[in-house]
């Protein structure tokens, strides 16, 4: 038997997915998905996050830091204003595939879901109608 190998194959980066893999347990927030979806389409100061997106302007902050300490986000001084924006716009875009890439597969599952019950209603009534199964209804006591 031969031994196995440890080193990864030479196209799997094992710290580029490490760097993904961090990326990912940062965005496992849904108030930072939507801080990323909102600043996709252009910096925003904090208060306006916490506007658009119904937040204290303090939760809004800690989200805001955290995601800027992992170089997601860039914080630039406009006058009086700090004004956050991605670091890279693809984490946007990227973020927006996966949610609608989820998205259609959860309306796909319904609506087979939602076929097959349907299907399954309709089959069974069709059964019971061809074996006699359906009972007339219970006249009303009057």
């Amino acid at each position: 038997m031969a031994a196995r190998s440890r080193a990864p194959p030479p196209d799997l980066d094992p710290e580029g997915f490490e760097l993904e893999a961090d990326l990912i347990r940062v965005l496992a927030n849904p108030k930072r998905l939507m801080i990323v979806d909102l600043l996709g389409r252009g910096a925003r100061t904090v208060t306006e996050i916490a506007d658009r997106l119904n937040l204290s302007l303090q939760n809004t902050s800690q989200h805001l830091r955290v995601m800027r300490d992992r170089g997601i986000v860039r914080a630039h001084r406009d006058g009086h204003e700090v004004r956050y924006a991605l670091m890279n716009p693809v984490i946007s875009e990227s973020c927006r595939l996966v949610r609608r890439s989820l998205l259609s597969g959860v309306r796909a599952h319904s609506t087979r879901i939602a076929w097959r019950k349907s299907s399954v209603a309709q089959a069974r009534a069709l059964r019971d109608t061809e074996v006699g199964r359906v009972r007339p209804p219970i006249p009303a006591l009057t």
